[in-house]
């Protein structure tokens, strides 16, 4: 039986008359707006710490921390831009202690560092933006993994008008990176939103997209070394054991290779390479956004296919690499890109400018959305 949590609520209440020590009561404290984006596209970001001595505001959008003013009730201040437009994490740094935006309801889900989220509006809405058109579900679920003996949580995308019909759809696994949870794609990588709307412009094929916990639980090895290897097997044993099955009882799917895709970003793309190769019988479509598999495991393990390229080619609908010339893994992606042309395996690449970051992370994803099942 599938048990799904629905993003919503129900919420009872009960009136009674109960003494009220008026005393007793906490005082109401007013609340700090954070961060401000203004439209010249300048931000704001206000943080209350009365006893702190340096306060400082660190993200991707700048190059490195910048000092906020402390005013005389405490509050620490800054603006900063204009900013490119964009979704940016951010966090404050409060005398070497990292912390989230206590008065930003939006949050990065990850295992480590806590920060939380800003929107920079272009004067278009972007691509990741909610935009008035037909909207998917999204759902938090729970499966039993074989391998891990353990429950799993996923995350599930299901199309606009998924209900109101009988219809199977293709699906989309979709893993996220070190140490990030199965909430990183919807709440940052903002798939469920980036889909609606292609879908709306005819760029997309409606689909089902499988967000998994990628942490098996069994530490993050350096990718560069043989080892890593180990923790992709891990996840492609849990992928191919449990969560496909679990997913092909409970929601419409076509359980077919030529209508089911894999992709993730770093750590997550490592795992998506090594359970796409190892299972060409049952995926068409890979991707790998920001990661790579070295040399020595790809001769380890994948000698087969590339020994008859010509087979591997025909089998794979679609093998696409994406990484950013600032990327700390650009260099290894760039050889793995090498090495599929070496061994003539057919891939499409896109070599983009920044890093390892989300903003790259969804601009891959949104090329390659449009690609799939078509």
């Amino acid at each position: 039986m599938k048990k799904t949590i629905v993003l919503g609520a129900v919420v009872l209440c009960l009136c009674f008359s109960l003494p009220v020590d008026v005393k007793a009561q906490r005082p109401w404290i007013q609340p700090i707006e954070s961060p401000v984006v203004h439209p010249d596209r300048t931000v704001t970001f206000n943080f209350k710490a009365p006893n702190a001595k340096k306060v400082e505001l660190s993200s991707q959008f700048i190059k490195e921390p910048q000092l906020l003013k402390r005013d005389t009730s405490g509050i620490w201040s800054i603006t900063l831009g204009p900013v490119e437009p964009n979704l940016y994490p951010y966090n404050f740094i409060v005398d070497s202690v990292a912390v989230a935006d206590p008065n930003n309801v939006n949050i990065f889900p990850n295992e480590r560092f806590k920060s939380s989220l800003v929107d920079i509006p272009g004067q278009r809405p972007a691509i990741y933006a909610a935009q008035d058109v037909l909207h998917g579900e999204v759902t938090h679920c729970y499966y039993k993994s074989k391998s891990m003996n353990a429950l799993r949580p996923l995350v599930i995308y299901t199309p606009p008008g998924y209900r109101q019909n009988n219809k199977k759809y293709p699906v989309f696994y979709l893993v996220s990176g070190a140490t990030d949870t199965e909430e990183t794609w919807f709440k940052v990588g903002r798939v469920n939103f980036i889909l609606d709307n292609l879908i709306a412009q005819n760029k997309a094929v409606p689909m089902i997209v499988v967000m998994p916990y990628g942490n098996t639980l069994t530490g993050t090895p350096d990718p560069s070394s043989l080892k890593a290897a180990d923790m992709y097997k891990v996840f492609n044993d849990d992928l191919i054991g449990s969560i496909i099955p679990y997913v092909e009882a409970n929601y419409r799917v076509i359980p077919d290779r030529e209508k089911r895709a894999v992709a993730g970003f770093s750590r997550g793309g490592g795992q998506s390479l090594f359970a796409g190769f190892t299972n060409l019988d049952k995926f068409a479509w890979i991707c790998s956004y920001s990661a790579f598999l070295t040399p020595e495991v790809f001769e380890k393990y994948f000698s087969d296919v590339y020994a008859n390229p010509e087979v591997t080619n025909e089998q794979l609908r679609l093998l696409w690499l994406g990484v950013g010339y600032e990327d700390f893994l650009y260099k290894q992606a760039v050889t793995f890109v090498d090495l599929l042309k070496e061994k003539k395996i057919e891939q499409k690449n896109l070599i983009t400018t920044g890093g390892h970051t989300w903003m790259n992370a969804r601009l891959y994803l949104t090329e390659t959305l449009q690609l799939f099942f078509k």
